[in-house]
């Protein structure tokens, strides 16, 4: 599986990551689940929507597995087999119901971790490790999106100015809303995983979560539960998305 993208222009000091936009699920995994894997939420298209990252020079971190596999936006060493917002495997969803038709041992969680959880995390390290050879201070962009009911387009997420500079999260949120023209708010709801968590303390990355709201480009009034909503406004949505990161890159010191 290809977890690093590398960058097809000249690299930037800026690190991108989908954690959530994988919809593969195993079948010797699958075998466990209580419903179909097509049934399980992800964030959806959202690689679709930022695919334009590595011709702006973008390193990008991503993954095919579903989040259900094992979401690496969770704490391996935090609730392992709990609640959806919580854990790393997943035990039921937020409604109550269940993903599986019993509990999965200790065993075949490590087993999940391992195969979809850390190479993620590797691939991330290293590329930090990397660009942090050749530039003073890296961006880390943490992409996502919501499709619950929220008023706005996009949510940027500092974890309350733990995890970034006011600067760097200030350049974020006005290239989403000068360049882009999107409606933006900072923390709302969403302030930021694990993934920018880890980073709070390292005094050379700025970390950043972006969520999308997907009713900028699926279309919810013709949505027929559990299908996928059908698109909606993508093709504007993410020319919308490519203006606000490119500026974001061309603002960075080099």
């Amino acid at each position: 599986m290809q977890w690093t993208i590398e960058p097809a222009a000249p690299h930037v000091p800026i690190i991108a990551c989908l954690p959530h936009g994988g919809l593969e699920y195993p079948p010797d995994l699958a075998a466990d689940l209580a419903m179909s894997p097509d049934e399980l939420r992800s964030d959806l298209l959202t690689r679709e929507l930022y695919d334009f990252l590595p011709e702006l020079g973008i390193t990008t971190i991503t993954t095919n597995f579903s989040r259900f596999v094992a979401d690496v936006n969770r704490d391996p060493g935090g609730d392992q087999h709990g609640g959806f917002r919580d854990s790393v495997v997943a035990a039921y969803l937020n409604s109550g119901r269940p993903l599986y038709r019993q509990a999965l041992t200790p065993e075949q969680i490590s087993y999940r971790v391992s195969l979809a959880h850390a190479p993620f995390h590797r691939a991330l390290d290293q590329a930090v490790k990397q660009l942090l050879c050749e530039y003073p201070r890296i961006l880390l962009l943490d992409l996502h999106s919501f499709g619950i009911d929220l008023a706005g387009d996009i949510i940027v997420g500092d974890r309350h100015g733990t995890t970034a500079r006011p600067s760097s999260t200030k350049r974020v949120q006005q290239a989403f809303s000068t360049a882009a023209g999107l409606d933006v708010s900072l923390n709302q709801r969403y302030i930021g995983g694990w993934t920018v968590k880890r980073f709070a303390a390292h005094d050379r990355v700025d970390a950043v979560a972006i969520e999308v709201n997907q009713r900028c480009y699926l279309d919810f009034s013709q949505r027929r539960c559990p299908a996928k909503p059908p698109l909606g406004d993508f093709d504007q949505t993410r020319r919308r998305l490519h203006l606000a990161v490119a500026q974001i890159a061309a603002q960075c010191p080099s």
